[in-house]
């Protein structure tokens, strides 16, 4: 049995560039709330609607995913890291 992660489609610079739906997801919840900072407590539950387990790696690992995706399309950061704190978006 294969299992194929689901992947949505953006445009980012005109180039279409595919994500999975969790990367989409915290992309999506980043660009709705520009101004504010998201803990990775705050960004695991809102997603996955589960309690966070403090040395969980799977926020760092998504968001690397998605700056992986961006950078290949420019050479803008657009995921800012606040250190100590959480992610915002630029």
């Amino acid at each position: 049995m294969a299992f194929r992660k689901r992947l949505s489609l953006v445009y980012i610079k005109e180039v279409l560039v595919s994500f999975t739906s969790t990367e989409l997801k915290i992309l999506r919840l980043l660009l709705q709330y520009p101004q504010k900072i998201f803990s990775k407590q705050n960004l695991y539950e809102s997603i996955w609607n589960k309690t966070y387990a403090y040395d969980d790696d799977t926020i760092n690992t998504h968001i690397s995913h998605i700056r992986k995706k961006i950078k290949a399309i420019t050479n803008e950061d657009y995921i800012q890291t606040i250190w100590g704190i959480g992610y915002k978006i630029k």
